[in-house]
C-alpha cells in the first residue's frame, strides 16, 4: 500500500506543461498534468491504451476527434486510444489533471517532463 497526496506533484510549469509521475507498473502510468494559463497539450493518440483525465484544479475544453467537451473540477473523462486528443487550459489559472493510461504503450510516457 502507498498513500499520495496530489498536492506534492502540483508544479507550476517554467513553460507550458509540467508533467509529474505519480505511479508506473507495466500495466498502468498515472500522473498529474499541470498546464499554464493559456496552454495547450498538443492533439496525440496512445494507440491501444485508455486514458482517465480527472481535473484536480482548474477548467479545460478536451478536444476528441474534433469533439469539444468543458471538463472542470471533479469530472473524469475516459478516451481510448485511437482517438485524437488536445487538452486546452481555458481556465484562469494552472489546469491540474490526474491522469492514467493503460496499459503504459511507450516508455517515453512514463518519465517527468518540462515542455
Amino acid at each position: 500500500m502507498k498513500k499520495f497526496t496530489f498536492s506534492n506533484y502540483f508544479d507550476d510549469p517554467e513553460e507550458k506543461i509540467a508533467k509529474r509521475m505519480l505511479f508506473k507498473s507495466d500495466d498502468v502510468i498515472a500522473f498529474v498534468l499541470n498546464i499554464a494559463k493559456g496552454e495547450i497539450l498538443p492533439g496525440h493518440t496512445h494507440l491501444e491504451s485508455t486514458l482517465f483525465l480527472q481535473v484536480l484544479e482548474g477548467k479545460a475544453k478536451v478536444l476528441t476527434d474534433g469533439n469539444e467537451t468543458p471538463l472542470q473540477v471533479g469530472e473524469l473523462m475516459q478516451v481510448d486510444g485511437p482517438e485524437s486528443l488536445q487538452v486546452i487550459n481555458s481556465g484562469e489559472e494552472v489546469l491540474r489533471l490526474f491522469v492514467t493510461i493503460s496499459p503504459m504503450g511507450s516508455e517515453a510516457f512514463a518519465t517527468d517532463a518540462n515542455v
